[in-house]
């Protein structure tokens, strides 16, 4: 099995932050730091950056806690470069799939190492909700008897789907979502204003969610799966042409938007107006909602996460896609609705 990739280089702060980084300062100060901090909140708010830099921060050798980081001693160097032998990351080795117990047991073992540098052995576990049982349950006795000089890191935006085990065991770091002004002013400073009010629509107003939108032309894609999900309801699209297109988007990425779009869909058959994830797609929505019974979405939308589960268990793309294609058809059956 491939080594735990090294720590990415100790970004910058960002600025709703400021407040998470005082608690964590105040932490240091009163030597209450914990052996697991749990790093919990919405997608996109920044939990993995602060991640990197937190864990550049336990390994800095300066000896103002406020300035950690400091950029300048040797361990600051080698957390920049990427390269600190004492900051180990465990992420699945593909997006969606689970992270196994080898892998959990592989980084347990390294926690009982001795630090190669000055300061503490850091590793980050993201997202953590996506070990699987057995791997939760390996984790479960470092725990239960941390390694001193040792500090776990959880990063996880669905805290839910850890163990009750694992959550009594760790200290919260709550990420508010970020003030609609903060998220609309990083975003247009980082990205430009084309696209920015709309990403951020999609993003449910998570700034950084919202960028790597922009980045993966996201916007343009969903509007692409809407035509298509209008043409297969009209059975003008070719069903095994469609889910080649989806597969080829990558399965996750189709999942997500179909959540969006779904998500919206029933809003609209609700006849209710709140905030939608597609403001700019209102009137397709309107137009593939009609004749579509309510309750069918809640069953394509069961169907969703129900491969988004299977997903994580090595099933294939394009199978995936075809079975949400065919789900689609049935949804959109006119004798159903």
């Amino acid at each position: 099995m491939s080594e735990p990739a090294l720590i990415p280089a100790v970004p910058d702060t960002l600025p709703w932050h400021e407040a998470l980084w005082k608690r964590v300062f105040e932490m240091q100060a009163h030597d209450r730091f914990p052996h697991a901090l749990l790093l919990s909140g919405p997608r996109g708010v920044g939990k993995e950056r602060f991640a990197r830099r937190l864990a550049g921060a336990l390994v800095c050798e300066s000896a103002e806690i406020t300035s950690r980081p400091c950029g300048e001693c040797r361990s600051c160097q080698l957390s920049m470069a990427g390269t600190h032998p004492d900051i180990q990351w465990l992420a699945p080795e593909e997006e969606g799939k689970a992270i196994r117990i080898d892998a959990v047991r592989d980084l347990i073992g390294r926690s009982t190492l001795t630090t190669q540098a000055k300061g503490m052995r850091v590793f980050v576990i993201s997202p953590a909700d996506a070990m699987n049982r057995a791997a939760a349950n390996a984790l479960l006795k470092t725990l239960e008897e941390p390694v001193p000089s040792s500090c776990l890191l959880l990063v996880s935006s669905a805290p839910h789907r850890l163990p009750a085990t694992i959550l009594s065991r760790c200290q919260k770091l709550v990420f508010p979502p970020v003030a609609e002004a903060a998220a609309s002013a990083w975003l247009r400073a980082h990205a430009g204003a084309e696209g920015s009010e709309a990403a951020l629509a999609l993003a449910g107003g998570a700034p950084l969610l919202a960028g790597t939108y922009l980045e993966q032309g996201r916007l343009d894609q969903i509007g692409r799966l809407i035509s298509d999900m209008q043409a297969l309801k009209n059975r003008k699209a070719n069903p095994l042409a469609v889910a080649e297109t989806w597969a080829n988007l990558g399965a996750q990425a189709v999942l997500d938007s179909l959540k969006y779009v779904i998500n919206d869909l029933v809003l609209a058959s609700a006849a209710v107006s709140p905030r939608l994830f597609l403001p700019l797609h209102r009137e397709d929505l309107q137009a593939l909602i009609k004749n579509i019974h309510l309750q069918e979405l809640f069953r394509f939308m069961d169907e969703l996460f129900g491969l988004e589960r299977q997903l994580g268990h090595n099933l294939n793309p394009l199978m995936l896609t075809e079975k949400l294609v065919n789900s689609w058809l049935d949804t959109t059956r006119p004798e159903k609705n």
